[in-house]
């Protein structure tokens, strides 16, 4: 059975006779390169050495076009500032670069600012590859799931367009700024992705959010209900329409105050399951039921612990994974400091698991 079939399989509760394995996030240049050191081999990635699968993208460039020069304007030993890719001047860790350590400037300060920000997100023929005619026929032949990742959808628009602090007060003080917003990228985001919905029926597609902190999101469920649903239902409405079985929300922190409203409205599945935020896939499920489809929540604590932390939290897992709906996965980023030998091992214990 291919990684795509077992995937389809398990979101609709039937069985299979293997899990999925791939990561939900990326893989930190700088954690494959202590693993090098570890074992490793070079010019191999972890997934081609571990005989992992991956989800098949779809090549749909969400991100603005023209695109924004991303240079770097100041580094030091341990921190280095640049232009990102949405405009936005980012502090990061040299060795931690996925993980921003402080926003200095953003690209929309008023109005006027977010009407040219705008101009650079058209529909147009490069917005879909190299090969838009082939994707459907790569799509069909893909042994992985194939994946529609919506990058970036409404908290990440607002995040790198505003920058946090802004972004959640103009809720209150500029709403008509939001409102404008969150229409035209909804408008954007159908316009560019039925096209693809034509040609290909996606086996998953991520609306790529992050929605919440540690304790809580950083939205209430009355902000939810009247900013986001507007506009997110047009998109959602659109991937029932072509038949989309698993619409996931992507997100960090602890977002469960929302699920309500985010199930009641099409969202059907989400991931990775942040366990330092509490989002523990057994606790969901005994809340929400099977109709929530989830991937994730294995906390990468246990990948520091060593073999016997990762055979407990699997062992907690067993039950879920046993009644469909549900595959285990790394909760976040692998720590640049995870022992290789975990990971292995880690990897090694999922592939071995029969639902």
């Amino acid at each position: 059975m291919t990684q795509r079939e077992s995937f389809i399989k398990l979101m609709r509760c039937e069985s299979a006779d293997c899990l999925p394995v791939f990561a939900l996030e990326p893989t930190e240049r700088y954690t494959i390169e202590n693993w090098r050191a570890q074992g490793l081999p070079a010019a191999v990635s972890p997934e081609e050495y571990l005989g992992m699968g991956s989800l098949h993208m779809l090549p749909v460039f969400f991100y603005p076009y023209p695109k924004f020069e991303t240079k770097i304007l100041d580094e030091d030993e341990t921190y280095r500032v640049e232009i990102d890719p949405m405009g936005a001047t980012v502090k990061r860790r040299k060795d931690y670069p996925a993980m921003y350590y402080g926003y200095i400037d953003y690209p929309i300060k008023s109005a006027a600012d977010w009407h040219e920000y705008k101009k650079r997100f058209i529909v147009a023929e490069y917005r879909y590859g190299d090969d838009p005619d082939g994707m459907a026929e790569d799509a069909s032949e893909s042994e992985n799931p194939v994946s529609l990742m919506i990058y970036p959808f409404f908290m990440r628009l607002g995040l790198y367009g505003l920058g946090l602090e802004r972004f959640l007060t103009a809720f209150y003080e500029e709403p008509e700024l939001i409102h404008e917003m969150f229409d035209y990228w909804s408008s954007f985001t159908a316009e560019l992705i039925e096209p693809v919905l034509k040609k290909v029926t996606p086996d998953v597609v991520t609306l790529m959010e992050d929605l919440a902190f540690k304790t809580g999101p950083h939205i209430s469920p009355g902000i939810y209900k009247e900013f986001w649903l507007p506009y997110q239902n047009r998109v959602v409405s659109l991937l029932e329409k072509y038949g989309v079985e698993n619409i996931c929300l992507h997100s960090a922190g602890d977002f469960s105050a929302l699920l309500p409203a985010m199930m009641d409205n099409g969202i059907n599945m989400i991931w990775p399951l942040d366990r330092n935020s509490n989002m523990d896939p057994v606790e969901i499920r005994r809340k929400f039921g099977k109709s929530l489809r989830m991937a994730g929540g294995v906390g990468k604590s246990a990948l520091l612990a060593g073999k016997a932390a990762i055979d407990e939290e699997l062992r907690r897992l067993a039950p879920l994974i046993a009644e469909g709906g549900f595959f285990p996965a790394l909760d976040d980023i692998v720590p640049p400091e995870t022992p290789f030998a975990n990971y292995v091992y880690f990897i090694e214990q999922l592939k071995s698991i029969r639902p």
